[in-house]
């Protein structure tokens, strides 16, 4: 096989030639001793990479005696680590006019000119190395690679075919003919190149796949097919013709044969298992595309049998979390989620997923802990401290909440979205906690984000209402409220307590009894509420009745069973 090779400058050769050229024919000359002792002390600086010191030393030295080629060649290579490409351009010039038929001059020439972007010189250069020495791969080589530069994909084509013309097919020259006819977009002459390197080399599979992946790439999938299915007979533990396999049947929309596939590379343990969470995730990607239950059972026993197989990737218990959600078993994808943490606690979607997840299985306890452990490893992420605080509020412990919500609304400033929430649920704490300036504080700073967000203008209007404070802006907030959801039961019972509060039982019974209309729960508080609007506008029976309504949905307040059996109101 065709081997690139580069040519190394060994200092010792030059040094010792261009000293004795200094000192040839006049051994005693004092200057010329002198000039040699420059010399050195330029290939001194050069190779402590004071290039700056080198340039200027062998400047020295060609002004005070006869020009050197070997200097110039040096002085240049100093100006171009200097990236002085002129000065570098002028010196490399004169090395070559004084060794005109010199090989390496005219390549370290070449290049310069390359580097200087003067391409057609650099190109002319090459091709006087070619003509005299056509037997130089390497200079074939440097030259394809400037019209590869130039994207001049036909003539660095044409170059290789000389070089294989004096070598013989060779399988790198034909791997890089291949890639060029794909830049051109001629992919039959590609595939036609593959063939060859193929046909020379029928043992190596990394040809066959290279060529199934050009074919894939272009459509032809049963030509990929044929080529892979043959290959296979004799060589079916190639785990990586299997999945490109199993790609082609995707593509053609067979599902059942690509699962099939995929098993059988999964079943190579010669398959690095990241090549297969690899394809796992995109076999996964195309099910979520399109789901039913027959395909996500298929991606679960591929992804059960690679956690079987490698039981440390943390990938593959994601993925089982992310395919037991869409089947709804929350609290199995749970688990898999947790069980992925053991062996990488870095992913972020892994934690967002696992507190979401506790809090819809309603699990507090797990929220506040998964929650604690997320902040712990992610303190800078503002989700998180806003499920750890909305945890101890679930809980009651409104100092604990506080606390986290805090966090969470420093952090949260530049998403607003979050932060109303945040704010919405400090405001909740501070009223629990009957610290009412700071509850109405954060109330307000959440209306100034969004004066239509109904959470807080039900709990805001409903809390004044509750302590009979303010009650006019109470009003205002619950008129906007019910004004947004005119049919919600619940914010019509929060504006029906408003009115209430403020004595105006008429309102508050046409407002209640719509509520109650449209309720599709028995709501303890709403029927209480309702008995209580009755009894001040003097309907005793009816008023008792509601209460003991209220009294059979289980829930109760401290002054219900009171109410019903004293036949009272209390507040």
């Amino acid at each position: 096989m065709f081997k690139k090779h580069f040519i190394l400058f060994i200092l010792c050769f030059p040094l010792v030639a261009l000293a004795q050229n200094s000192i040839e024919g006049s051994s005693n000359d004092a200057e010329d001793l002198n000039s040699e002792s420059a010399f050195l002390d330029g290939m001194k600086e050069y190779i402590a990479e004071n290039y700056a010191k080198a340039a200027n030393i062998f400047g020295s030295v060609l002004i005070k005696q006869d020009a050197s080629a070997g200097i110039y060649h040096m002085q240049s290579k100093a100006y171009l680590h200097l990236n002085e490409l002129t000065k570098a351009s002028s010196a490399a010039k004169s090395s070559l006019e004084l060794e005109k038929e010199n090989t390496y001059y005219q390549k370290f020439y070449a290049d310069v000119l390359f580097k200087q972007l003067d391409y057609n010189g650099s190109i002319n250069l090459y091709k006087r190395v070619i003509k005299k020495n056509p037997l130089d791969i390497s200079s074939y080589l440097q030259l394809s690679d400037i019209y590869i530069h130039l994207e001049d994909y036909d003539d660095a084509i044409k170059l290789y075919n000389l070089v294989e013309k004096n070598i013989g097919e060779d399988e790198e020259i034909s791997h890089r003919k291949q890639m060029l006819y794909l830049r051109q977009n001629k992919v039959d002459e590609a595939i036609e190149e593959g063939e060859r390197l193929i046909k020379n080399q029928p043992l190596e599979p990394e040809y066959v796949l290279n060529q199934v992946q050009i074919m894939i790439s272009n459509q032809k999938l049963d030509e990929a097919k044929k080529l892979l299915n043959n290959y296979l007979k004799d060589d079916p533990n190639l785990a990586e013709g299997h999945i490109l396999l199993a790609d082609i049947y995707r593509r053609q929309g067979d599902l059942e044969a690509c699962h099939t596939e995929l098993q059988i590379a999964f079943d190579n343990g010669m398959l690095d298992p990241n090549v297969k969470l690899q394809v796992l995730g995109s076999y996964i990607k195309l099910v979520e595309d399109k789901p039913d239950a027959e395909r996500i059972d298929n991606a679960i026993s591929l992804t059960q049998k690679l956690i079987s197989i490698s039981p440390d990737l943390a990938g593959s218990y994601v993925y089982m979390g992310d395919l037991l959600m869409r089947k709804g078993l929350l609290e199995e994808a749970r688990k898999n989620y947790l069980r992925s943490l053991q062996y990488d606690k870095s992913i972020f979607e892994v934690w967002l997923a696992i507190v979401e997840l506790d809090t819809k299985l309603n699990d507090n306890a797990a929220l506040i802990k998964d929650a604690q452990n997320a902040v712990d490893y992610f303190p800078n992420q503002a989700f998180f401290w806003y499920h750890l605080g909305y945890g101890n509020v679930l809980i009651k412990d409104y100092n604990e909440a506080i606390y986290a919500l805090d966090e969470a609304r420093n952090l949260a400033f530049n998403n607003v979205q979050l932060l109303k929430h945040v704010l919405a649920l400090l405001g909740d704490s501070y009223n629990a906690l009957k610290q009412y300036s700071n509850s109405e504080k954060w109330y307000d700073e959440v209306l100034k984000i969004d004066p239509n967000y109904t959470v807080v203008l039900n709990n805001y209007s409903y809390f004044l209402a509750m302590r009979g404070s303010k009650l006019d802006k109470a009003k205002i907030l619950s008129e906007k409220l019910v004004s947004i959801s005119p049919n919600n039961a619940e914010h019509l019972d929060t504006y029906a307590w408003v009115l209430f509060q403020m004595q105006d039982y008429e309102q508050a019974k046409t407002i209640i009894e719509k509520a109650v209309g449209i309720s599709k729960i028995n709501s303890g508080t709403l029927l209480e509420h309702y008995g209580d609007i009755l009894f001040k506008l003097g309907d005793k029976t009816l008023a008792i009745e509601q209460w003991e309504k209220a009294k059979l949905t289980g829930e109760t307040t401290m002054h219900l069973n009171k109410k019903i059996l004293e036949q009272q109101y209390y507040e």
